[in-house]
């Protein structure tokens, strides 16, 4: 029970519901994912199953792809339509004021982790605290936006609706995009749907839904993909038979420890490690002239 599962999240549970969900199917293994996606959002989930669950820090994510929809004339307090509505505006402009706002967004911003978010505060999640009216402090960080395009839009009665994609960084709150959307164009604006359709090489098109993961009547373990696929991208070394011992004990590996290598491996690169034809785990390469590695995560 050890692997990568690709999901595709319908709406309304959690992230952490469908990895309850999903650590049941596995017979009680660890099982976590890589990338929250809010009740309200559908789509791909990353998930690592058993000794997989190590290698969540090398897991490749960037960048993130969305499609979406956005409200104009509505502001609530969550940013998307499943809070309460705050302030109604008419929206009076048109369809290219919409793709311009959008297209500001390309580039360097900053943004503060909304308070109806997963992101933690002295051990909790923000949005127990917005549950409780309570504003607490959080720190802004930056993200980057690769892409964000209009593929629709139309009004109706004094609002606008807009059908965006967006390629963006890790950790960047969509919710907040629409936001700012909204805010440029002077009339709020809010997520009213939003699906993560890739993450970093993984696409939802070779996910699968949960149903489709109960109803598999053979060996549930047959669904995970090999843990390697977690770490997709990387360079890898092999060890020759008198390196193996030390790998799987995590020892460093330099000059014949080492039997083949990937070209163009240069110092400071995180690699994966295989013995024979079993994945070991990631190491870093210290030194490059001899190759020298030091263990960073092993399974």
């Amino acid at each position: 029970m050890d692997g990568l599962l690709l999901v595709d999240k319908h709406t309304g549970p959690t992230s952490h519901d469908l990895v309850a969900s999903l650590r049941a199917v596995f017979d009680g293994a660890k099982t976590g994912h890589t990338g929250t996606l809010d009740p309200l959002a559908s789509g791909l989930l990353v998930i690592l199953v058993g000794r997989a669950t190590k290698l969540a820090p090398y897991v490749p994510g960037d960048p993130k792809i969305y499609e979406g929809r956005i409200l104009l004339g509505v502001s609530t307090d969550s940013l998307d339509m499943e809070g309460q509505i705050i302030a109604e505006m008419h929206y009076d402009k048109g369809r290219d004021e919409a793709q311009a706002a959008l297209s500001s967004l390309v580039g360097t911003v900053e943004q503060k982790p909304p308070m109806y978010s997963a992101t933690k505060y002295r051990g909790k999640p923000l949005y127990r605290y917005a549950r409780r009216g309570e504003d607490v402090p959080r720190k802004s960080r930056k993200v980057r936006i690769y892409r964000c395009e209009m593929c629709g839009f139309h009004t109706t009665e004094g609002r606008a609706e807009l059908d965006f994609y967006v390629e963006c960084s890790p950790g960047t709150y969509v919710r907040d995009l629409a936001a700012r959307v909204g805010d440029v164009l002077g009339c709020g604006g809010v997520i009213s749907r939003l699906r993560r359709i890739a993450s970093g090489p993984y696409r939802v098109e070779d996910a699968l839904t949960m149903q489709e993961i109960r109803e598999y009547d053979a060996g549930k373990e047959e669904l995970l993909l090999p843990p390697e696929r977690a770490v997709e991208g990387y360079k890898s070394i092999r060890v020759s038979q008198a390196g193996l011992k030390a790998a799987l004990n995590g020892a460093p590996l330099s000059g014949s420890l080492v039997s083949i290598e990937d070209k163009g491996i240069e110092e400071g690169d995180i690699v994966k490690v295989f013995g024979d034809d079993e994945f070991l785990g990631m190491h870093r390469v210290i030194s490059k002239d001899p190759l020298t590695t030091r263990a960073c995560r092993m399974i």
